[in-house]
């Protein structure tokens, strides 16, 4: 991923509208590129936080976006597990499937 592409993420990213690769190809830049990880706080800065501040709320930014990372980290993960999980139910079902095809032929 090319930091323009991050950088074009930023708002999906916020709006949870990145899919599960996009999703994993944007964090995995952010804890590599300095640069990029500064874009985020800039634009945390510009919109969430900006937001919270509107609201009276407490705005802590080395808190609130590590917090946001590490919550969507784990979204990430749980998307994985259920897809994991899908995909061994289908197999199942597809095996299920051709057993009952096999015992209905005898």
């Amino acid at each position: 991923m090319t930091c323009k592409d991050f950088s074009g993420m930023i708002p999906d990213f916020f709006n949870d509208r990145l899919d599960n690769a996009s999703l994993k190809a944007f964090l995995d830049h952010h804890r590599t590129c300095k640069g990029c990880r500064e874009e985020l706080e800039i634009q945390y800065l510009v919109g969430r936080a900006f937001e919270q501040m509107e609201a009276g709320e407490e705005v802590n930014l080395a808190k609130d976006l590590p917090d946001y990372i590490e919550k969507e980290e784990h979204r990430l993960e749980g998307r994985a597990r259920i897809f994991r999980t899908a995909v061994i139910l289908e197999a199942a079902a597809v095996a299920l499937a051709v057993l009952t095809a096999v015992i209905y032929m005898m």
